[in-house]
């Protein structure tokens, strides 16, 4: 059976923003800076899979605490004990007139489990917030405390748990539902785990699998940045001359910067945002003149000759080279391919490098710089994504990041690899390929070291 968890608090605190990001959903209830903004009750459920875990209700806030702790113990229903005052109070008068908003929270404390009190820690712990606190003892169930825009110092949090504390209420939880750290909603699952014992496997069950999704995640947004990277580094346009035309570069500048917004729009669907969630300043391209080196050892190496051998092979390109320059159109591949003794295949992937060389038309490709920024970019929107509450109203702003040059530095040979396959920047990567996993093997390693 479903754990019934009521989620109350004064106006305004959080209430509605903390069962958004436990349910990673951004359309439940109405989430605004306008006190009283949830005027009704509503409940919705957390699933693994097909079976129901916890039921979260939502709740109006508390408006007037101070007025009605007078009620409770005015003549009317000062003699009832315990949680017995409830029901009468909910079919009196009062819950029809000046504390209706109050009833609706009253009603729902018989049925509920486990009762989540939600603070907004940037406030003092006046009368009223105290006034709250009792009232929902008295329906005698268990209350967790939960510290709301906690990611920010406050002045009041030492105020605050002096006075839980005060009332028995050590297990108090952080939980910021914009900042969102994940290690903090588990303490929150491990905290109803020890007041719900015979549902502890099943909550176990619901850590296990949030934790494992929030790694898929990780995972899957490294994959997406990794392919982005391969991509934008093996695209390149043929330009007639260096620097190139004004629309030869805008040309190539709105194929990269479409290839950006892409990986962007799949991260969002990804994290289960919307678009209007993260805004990319213009990405700052600089691109630079590609030529081949066609004596590289990787170059050497697709040709089918050792490195050992390289300067002595180069020449012999050189040369095989000049012989033919005057029959390029004529199957220059392929000949170049038989005179080293090279597949065809190979031969053909460097016809383009080779006619650039010999026609002086060149390539234009994104330089390190541009790569650079463009992989830090990715890396902060996964950074924030993994940690923004689905509670968030603010635009996070995407746009120039620190230089890393550690983390650079391991990415550049991907790159370089990358400007020699022009084929990569069309072709859809399969999830097995060895560049792109081993690609993203390391940028996940640097998410998992930003976030500590």
């Amino acid at each position: 059976m479903s754990i019934s968890l009521l989620v109350v608090g004064h106006a305004n605190t959080g209430k509605t923003s903390l069962i958004r990001t436990l349910l990673r959903r951004q359309d439940f209830g109405d989430v605004n800076d306008r006190a009283g903004t949830t005027r009704h009750v509503e409940s919705v459920k957390i699933k693994i899979g097909q079976q129901s875990v916890m039921t979260l209700t939502d709740t109006p806030g508390f408006e007037d605490s101070i007025g009605l702790w007078q009620i409770r113990h005015s003549p009317t229903f000062q003699s009832f004990q315990g949680a017995d005052w409830l029901q009468p109070f909910c079919e009196s008068q009062f819950a029809q007139d000046e504390f209706e908003q109050e009833a609706k929270i009253l009603k729902q404390l018989t049925k509920a489990d486990i009762i989540l009190y939600v603070i907004d820690i940037r406030q003092a712990p006046l009368g009223k917030y105290l006034d709250e606190l009792a009232l929902l003892a008295s329906a005698n169930k268990p209350i967790i405390p939960i510290l709301n825009f906690s990611a920010t110092v406050s002045a009041h949090t030492d105020a605050w748990r002096k006075v839980l504390a005060e009332r028995h209420l050590h297990a108090v939880i952080k939980y910021d539902t914009v900042a969102f750290y994940f290690e903090d909603e588990k303490r929150l699952y491990q905290s109803i785990q020890s007041l719900m014992p015979e549902d502890y496997d099943t909550i176990a069950h619901l850590i296990q699998s949030r934790e494992e999704a929030a790694q898929l995640r990780k995972t899957m947004a490294s994959r997406q940045l990794a392919e982005l990277m391969l991509k934008a580094a093996s695209t390149r346009i043929e330009c007639s001359s260096y620097p190139p035309t004004d629309d030869e570069s805008r040309a190539f500048e709105d194929n990269v910067r479409s290839l950006e917004n892409r990986f962007i729009r799949q991260l969002l669907r990804l994290y289960e945002f919307q678009e209007e969630d993260l805004v990319a300043t213009p990405l700052a391209i600089q691109n630079d003149r590609w030529q081949q080196d066609i004596f590289a050892k990787e170059t050497l190496k697709e040709w089918g000759i050792e490195s050992g051998t390289s300067a002595l092979t180069g020449a012999a390109i050189g040369a095989g080279i000049d012989v033919m320059s005057a029959g390029l159109t004529l199957g220059t591949a392929t000949t170049i391919g038989a005179l080293l003794g090279a597949t065809w295949k190979t031969g053909r992937h460097y016809k383009d490098t080779l006619k650039s060389k010999l026609t002086n038309r060149y390539y234009l490709c994104l330089d390190h710089a541009t790569l650079t920024l463009l992989c830090l970019r990715g890396l902060s929107a996964i950074h924030h994504l993994h940690q923004r509450g689905h509670a968030t109203q603010q635009a996070y702003e995407l746009n120039s990041q620190t230089q890393n040059d550690d983390l650079i530095a391991q990415l550049k040979p991907y790159w370089k690899q990358a400007q020699q396959r022009p084929e990569w920047a069309t072709q859809d990567l399969p999830d097995t390929h060895p560049s792109v996993l081993d690609l993203q093997k390391r940028l996940e390693k640097a998410i998992e070291q930003n976030s500590h």
